[in-house]
């Protein structure tokens, strides 16, 4: 009933009045030469109410002259009629093409794009692609072809073993399979021995081809041989046998920083002064609103994004980013001798981290402290660390 009620009102009817003695003729009338009537009301003896559409009130006329009956309307319902009150409005008119070119635009454009599926250093390989191709944020959807996106970005981010690109609404999601690297392929023609990559102490060996030169515990130096690729026989008469030494060498290694220790420190302090920056924001694009130029030469940025969200919390392309950049100043300040070793310490750590390997694991940390040329402190920083030392060396004939 709702959608026949609905479609009464999108093409629009009338409530007329019918007086006369013959009613039922009339009623009857319409009926044969198919004019619609509905909700009829019979109101006393001569008259009745009734519903009828634009078309069925223009076609009645012969049918009320034939009946002796009078019609005349009470009241006009429907869109036609309530669009016919602004004909002359040029304001209404203007404004209703406007928005009906805004909501248009708006279903036709992207406002967002999801990647899932990958690990998140590979994302920005994705954009790039995408934004060498002028996808993004704004782009028509009639324009985006999904199969030619995915390919494009597999044969562009080395690690993404299948993609899949879809449009659903006005969003555009990129579901990436990361691939898995491929063994490395060892070659039976190639002989290679296992060299140790750094100093340290054995702690553990797992030999899978070759001959072991060492044992577990024992101090080894960077570039000794650890596992021969040349294996020898029993029986002197057999000779010996080239292969690629293969295992993996566990070894506890050990990294150093030496520091000398300042007692000046330069210090980096914010003055409390605070410049505001606001642009709106749109898509991909921004256009400053306030703020003028930083007055600052130094200065420390924080972002704000301030989202405008529509109905039923629907995110909008449309926002405002605020930038509050506080001014910093750099201060030179005397440390205690304590204080000056605390960031002695802490700067040497850092350094160190910078240079172990990633699949390098620390055990332990030593700090020593020792006296140099003219009463001069330094710090010393050790890491102790377990790392596999195993490199490789082609055997010499």
């Amino acid at each position: 009933m709702f959608l026949v009620h609905l479609w009464n009102y999108i093409r629009g009817y009338v409530i007329i009045i019918v007086t006369g003695r013959s009613i039922e003729r009339f009623i009857n009338i319409c009926s044969r030469r198919q004019i619609l009537l509905w909700d009829i009301v019979r109101d006393d003896a001569d008259s009745a109410s009734m519903k009828a559409s634009i078309r069925g009130f223009r076609l009645m006329r012969p049918a009320a002259k034939k009946s002796g009956c009078r019609v005349h309307i009470k009241k006009r319902c429907g869109l036609p009629f309530f669009l016919y009150r602004f004909k002359r409005r040029k304001g209404f008119k203007l404004g209703l093409i406007i928005f009906s070119a805004c909501l248009m635009l708006s279903v036709s454009i992207i406002w967002d794009i999801e990647i899932i599926g990958c690990k998140p250093e590979i994302i920005p390989q994705v954009m790039n692609v995408l934004i060498l191709d002028n996808i993004g944020r704004g782009s028509f959807k009639l324009k985006l072809n999904p199969k030619n996106i995915a390919t494009k970005i597999a044969l562009n981010v080395d690690q993404a073993a299948w993609v899949g690109v879809e449009i659903k609404g006005v969003k555009l999601f990129i579901t990436i399979k990361d691939s898995i690297e491929p063994p490395v392929l060892i070659k039976n023609n190639e002989s290679f021995n296992i060299v140790a990559e750094r100093d340290g102490l054995v702690k553990s060996m797992e030999v899978y081809a070759g001959r072991p030169l060492i044992k577990e515990g024992e101090t080894v130096k960077k570039g000794q041989v650890l596992v021969s690729g040349k294996l020898e026989s029993k029986n002197p008469e057999f000779g010996t046998r080239d292969v690629h030494a293969l295992g993996k060498i566990i070894a506890r290694t050990w990294y150093e920083e030496s520091l000398p220790v300042s007692m000046i420190y330069t210090r980096r302090l914010k003055t409390g002064n605070i410049h505001k920056t606001v642009y709106l924001r749109f898509l991909d694009s921004r256009l400053k609103i306030s703020g003028g130029n930083l007055p600052y030469e130094m200065f420390e940025t924080d972002t704000v994004e301030k989202p405008i969200t529509g109905p039923f919390g629907l995110k909008l392309p449309i926002g405002l980013t605020v930038e509050n950049s506080s001014e910093i100043v750099e201060k030179k300040v005397d440390l205690t001798l304590d204080e000056a070793i605390d960031v002695s310490v802490e700067t040497a750590k850092e350094n160190l981290r910078k240079r172990i390997p990633a699949d390098c694991m620390v055990v332990d940390e030593m700090v020593k402290q020792y006296e140099g040329e003219n009463g001069t402190i330094y710090i010393q920083v050790i890491f102790e660390c377990e790392e596999d030392i195993a490199g490789l060396e082609p055997v010499l004939e």
